[in-house]
This record gives C-alpha cells, structure tokens and sequence, in this order.
C-alpha cells in the first residue's frame, strides 16, 4: 500500500506553495486511498499553506474535484487554492484563502551524502528568529544568519543551516526527503524533525560546550554528530 501511494501521489514545494501531484493513470479510489496513505502520521509543522492540485494530463469531473477537495479539507485542513493540469484552462482553476496545512511523507531511507538536487533553491533568513516566529522554504533549502530562539521554527524541503544557536524546532526535509540534513553552530533544538523522524535533545544537552553539529538520518532515527 505504502509504495502504491508513493507512485499514485506526490507532494512537492514550489514557489506557488505545496503542490499534490496526481498520477493521471489513477481512479479516482485510488488517488483516496494514496492520499489516506500518505498523510497518515503526520505533523502540523506546515500550518498556515496550501495546496495545488497538480492533475498533469488528466481531467477529473466536478463531483470527482469536489470529492477531493473535500478529503483533503475535512480530514486535514488543506485548502486546495488551484487545480492545474495539461487538461485544465484557466477558467477551471479554483481559488481559496490559506488555513492549515501538513505535509506528506516519504518512507524510503536515505544516506548523507545523497545531496539535494542542486536546482533547489535556497532562502537566507538575515536575522534572529523569536518565538512564535515561523519561517518555511518549501521550494529548496534554508540558511539562517542568526539564531533561532526557543519557541521560533524553521522548516524546509531541503537543508536547513543555522549559522548561530539552534534552540527552536526545525523540520528539513518537510516534504519527505530524508536525505536532508539540520547544521547548526550550536545545536541546542527544541525539536528537530527530518522527512518522518522526530527526536529531542537528551536531558543535559544545554550544559555542553559549543560545538557545530550535523543532525541527519541513519536507519530510523534521527543522529547527531560533530561537524569538523
């Protein structure tokens, strides 16, 4: 089930936001039951977006449309603001206003040194984040030059970079890539999550000596380890 979700819907971030792209050889069942798939465990870390529906060279009916928008709004808060496609013109495309949103998830393990695609685009952020602050770079990567406090949170479909001290929350890889990677110069995180994996700092992490850090995924979890 998990692979056929995998190629019956993806979820990727571009510049126009989050955009669900649709399998045009699909029924419309199986477009359901891959979306029920892929948001099942799921965070809230993207709250605030929505969604394109990208139907590629496909069409779906009204009721079919209706059908969709009303899975993804009822079960989780995503409002669908345009339906794009090969086969829609400009005068099916839907718009609506922003509510929450949560991103999809990849399962597949992936090691460091496999990098993102070097077309991703990267967002700098030029100064202290404070709490409830929330930064988000959907479209690629995240470099913040400052810190980001207790209660601020950072989140990218890529990498994300703090060149200061890291005690918020960061997700990298908020789309499922969990190839991504969380460097800090001082890592000291509320919480940091990488494609599906989540952990925390052990108890007594605040107390250790500044040292640059590299957080990236090893097997099911979520490692930590010096940067040189």
């Amino acid at each position: 089930m998990q692979n056929e979700s995998r190629s019956t819907v993806e979820l990727k971030g571009f510049r126009d936001g989050m955009r669900l792209i649709i399998d045009p050889g699909a029924s419309i069942e199986e477009i359901e039951q891959a979306i029920v798939g892929r948001m099942a465990n799921l965070g809230d870390s993207l709250s605030g977006m929505t969604m394109n529906i990208d139907l590629g060279s496909r069409s779906l009916n009204g009721e079919e449309l209706v059908r969709l928008k009303n899975l993804l709004n009822e079960n989780y808060g995503l409002e669908v603001k345009q339906i794009i496609g090969d086969a829609q013109d400009d005068s099916r495309r839907t718009e609506a206003p922003q509510i929450a949103g949560v991103p999809a998830l990849h399962g597949e393990e992936r090691v460091y040194n496999q990098l993102t695609p070097m077309n991703e685009e990267t967002r700098f952020i030029r100064y202290t984040l404070r709490s409830g602050q929330v930064e988000r770079a959907l479209e690629g990567n995240m470099v913040i030059l400052g810190d980001v406090n207790p209660g601020a949170e950072v989140v990218a479909a890529g990498d994300i970079i703090v060149l200061g001290a890291l005690r918020g929350v960061a997700h990298a890889g908020a789309l499922g890539n969990t190839s991504s990677i969380i460097f800090a110069l001082n890592l000291l995180p509320t919480q940091l999550r990488i494609g599906r994996f989540i952990t925390r700092p052990p108890a007594g992490k605040q107390h250790r000596r500044q040292q640059a850090e590299i957080a990236r995924v090893l097997g099911d979890a979520i490692i930590v380890e010096e940067f040189d």
